[in-house]
């Protein structure tokens, strides 16, 4: 369990971090602008719905006229990195889906201005189920090659 745990908070921080220099494309003089600004949660807000916008659609994004393959890298990083700490598949299947379910709540909350219901949730998912499944398999594959490198004998 507690691998399990330090996995999750390990591949959801590695894909924020990532993220947030790479595809929402923050620099350390922009985040001490936010800390010295008085708008710090309008503009995280604002940051966090791009963020996780293309987290949960890096098939979209790597696919579009001009394409970011930041989120496959972000997601890529964050599940290979996840593995070696859970050294197991089954841990890292659990660890993708929670991670996947975080980053679609997040989008929803923030990049969506309808509030959060069964209906909106579902009528997202449908939406974007392709990226969904992209995300899912960019955070598991490398995973499980991550907890193969660590696995322990038995």
């Amino acid at each position: 369990m507690f691998r399990t745990i330090m996995a999750l908070l390990v591949a959801l921080v590695a894909a924020v971090v990532i993220g947030a220099f790479q595809i929402v494309g923050l620099s350390v003089s922009d985040i001490q602008g936010l800390i010295d600004s008085g708008n710090i949660t309008g503009q995280l807000a604002a940051w966090g719905g791009a963020l996780f916008q293309q987290l949960l659609r890096p098939y979209t994004v790597a696919t579009q006229a001009t394409p970011s393959y930041s989120p496959l890298v972000a997601l890529g990083v964050a599940g290979f990195v996840a593995g070696l700490i859970s050294k197991s598949h089954v841990r890292i299947f659990f660890v993708s889906i929670i991670s996947l379910v975080v980053f679609f709540i997040g989008y929803v909350a923030l990049s969506l201005a309808s509030p959060i219901a069964l209906p909106t949730l579902q009528a997202a998912a449908e939406a974007i189920a392709i990226d969904l499944a992209v995300a899912f398999g960019l955070l598991f594959v490398p995973g499980i090659i991550g907890a193969q490198l660590t696995a322990e004998e038995d």
